[in-house]
């Protein structure tokens, strides 16, 4: 991230959320629910595009920004294993982390002074880059 970089352990929290997504958000939920997947994949984003437009009601500016990152996140991850074939949300997991561990690549480099950290017009060149990659 060019921000902080991403380590193992960031990854393997963003795999457990991505697949805890799927495996309690959906699957748990919808044998609880008497619902299809899809059903409750629905249900999900219409839940999300809802509470979207009342996260400002969140006072802490910190914890709206968290929250409205994590919702972003949650439903664009739904959206994405959606288009790829729930049954396959463990492959989206790892495209998705392979995504960030590519963008790690790029800003950071493999070695100093290798990547776009730091230089000219950096984020716009990342940004372009990562338009390039698909999951």
């Amino acid at each position: 991230m060019p921000l902080c970089g991403f380590n193992k352990k960031m990854l393997e929290g963003l795999a457990a959320f991505q697949e805890g997504l799927v495996e309690h958000g959906l699957y748990e939920r919808s044998k609880e629910t008497d619902q299809t997947y899809e059903e409750r994949l629905n249900e999900e984003l219409s839940d999300m595009d809802r509470f979207s437009p009342e996260m400002h009601r969140i006072n802490d500016p910190e914890m709206r920004d968290i929250t409205i990152g994590l919702s972003t996140f949650a439903k664009a991850f739904y959206r994405l294993a959606r288009r790829k074939g729930l049954d396959d949300y463990k492959e989206t997991t790892q495209a998705v982390n392979n995504f960030f561990i590519e963008m790690d690549k790029k800003y950071y480099g493999e070695k100093q002074g290798e990547g776009l950290q730091g230089k000219p017009n950096s984020m716009r060149q990342l940004a372009e880059y990562l338009d390039t990659m698909s999951t």
